[in-house]
């Protein structure tokens, strides 16, 4: 019934030669610029109106085929009702868009993990952009700094006897799903304020970042901001996640690009089309990352092994700058949800870690706390879809992380008293008036 009301509507609206005309036009015009921009940008051309209209474009085709008498009017039927099946089954697809088939971005590109951005080497926004970080559940404008970062202006030169935190991270450091005043750094500038002069927070995170992406970022652009002490976030998303999908350091090529490990010469195929996504998935054994359903516990040992040589770099950086690196991992919104921890992940790398005395926190008893004392359920403090934190869980997770920094922050206290008989870095609970 359906290909039948598609049949009659297409060919009525073709029987005019005007919007004939039109039609043709459009889709020529569409190629066009879908190739121009898909040899600029790469796949990321690939969005929602492309499932859509390569169908469209593929049954045009076959009607010149016709008109031509290339194909017989026999195969022209039968090519046209498998087409539009396809187009049906398309367009049904991207009227639901089930989660397990969609990786989009929030304009409706597709989202490729394995075809980096050329021009994002530091995984940075432009600088000075406007964007919104938005789902139908919240939609809350930012802004970028000189650097990229999604923070108000920071000043190469720091203040004497000033603490900077520089926050580093995903999208729970930059804050999806929150206001720029409700990110955890800015909660921590407000409780840190309350008890200290001349500290500084800085927000460097940024969504989908990662450890790996962190490190080159520190290294060749924010260690010229000197950072006193590192909030560094690792968590299992970006060991199971996007450690599997990127690699470790070796994208970080000579020659200032980036290349992702297991690339896919089908990928294109698959972003075009919801169809081919449910094949591969199905019949080749992927998942939507285009990831082996059985290569993970494979590639394991390497990814341990790669986040090891990381951390060991960054400790050793961070050291011969003088700087306290705190390395953290929090619970996500399913952990609380499918009765999951971070268990296994954290005793893996804490035991890995503490061989070089790196330290290595897990917040997730911190949350469990905190949500008692509140009285509160864990969904109270996380989206109910998009599983980000709202404010409440960002001034949570700021909390936890507070009471972490606080003998850090007491010892660069220290360092000033006996470096200066004057305290220029005051308690402001422990001021006599």
């Amino acid at each position: 019934m359906l290909i039948r009301f598609f049949n009659r509507l297409y060919n009525f609206l073709l029987a005019n030669k005007k919007v004939q005309f039109a039609y043709y036009s459009l889709l020529i015009l569409y190629t066009i610029v879908f190739i121009v921009v898909y040899h600029l940008y790469g796949i990321i051309a690939v969005g929602y109106h492309t499932n859509i209209v390569i169908p469209l474009i593929l049954l045009a085709f076959i009607e010149l085929l016709k008109k031509l008498k290339i194909v017989s009017k026999n195969i022209y039927g039968k090519v046209r009702y498998l087409l539009t099946i396809y187009l049906i089954i398309e367009s049904f697809l991207l009227l639901i868009r089930p989660i397990a088939i969609t990786n989009q971005t929030q304009m409706g590109q597709y989202l490729s993990l394995k075809n980096p951005n050329p021009n994002s080497y530091f995984h940075l926004r432009p600088p000075h952009q406007h964007y919104r970080l938005k789902t139908y559940e919240f939609n809350y404008p930012r802004t970028t700094n000189s650097i990229g970062l999604p923070d108000k202006e920071w000043h190469l030169n720091k203040p004497p006897q000033t603490i900077r935190i520089l926050c580093i991270g995903d999208s729970f450091t930059e804050g999806d799903g929150t206001a720029f005043t409700e990110t955890y750094p800015a909660f921590l500038t407000q409780m840190l304020g309350q008890k200290y002069n001349n500290i500084q927070v800085l927000n460097a995170g940024r969504c989908g970042s990662d450890p790996f992406f962190d490190f080159q970022l520190l290294k060749d652009k924010l260690i010229a901001y000197q950072p006193d002490i590192i909030l560094q976030s690792f968590t299992t998303n970006d060991f199971y996640f996007d450690m599997l999908v990127r690699g470790g350091q070796e994208r970080f090529s000579t020659n200032h690009k980036l290349k992702y490990s297991k690339k896919v010469w089908w990928e294109p195929i698959y972003a075009a089309s919801f169809t081919a996504r449910i094949l591969i998935q199905t019949i080749g054994g992927y998942d939507k990352n285009l990831i082996k359903r059985h290569e993970l516990e494979k590639e394991l040992p390497r990814m341990k092994m790669d986040a090891i040589s990381l951390f060991t770099q960054y400790q050793k950086f961070t050291k011969e700058n003088n700087i306290d690196l705190i390395v953290y991992t929090i619970p996500f919104k399913l952990d609380f949800e499918d009765k999951h921890d971070n268990a296994d992940f954290y005793q893996l790398f804490n035991n890995q870690f503490s061989s070089f005395n790196l330290p290595f926190f897990n917040l997730e008893s911190c949350y469990h706390t905190y949500i008692q004392k509140h009285h509160s359920n864990y969904k109270d403090f996380y989206w109910k879809f998009d599983g980000h934190h709202n404010a409440k869980g960002y001034k949570m997770m700021a909390t936890c992380l507070e009471e972490i920094l606080t003998p850090y922050i007491n010892k660069r206290e220290n360092q000033f008293v006996n470096i200066s008989s004057s305290s220029p870095l005051v308690d402001k609970n422990n001021v006599k008036h």
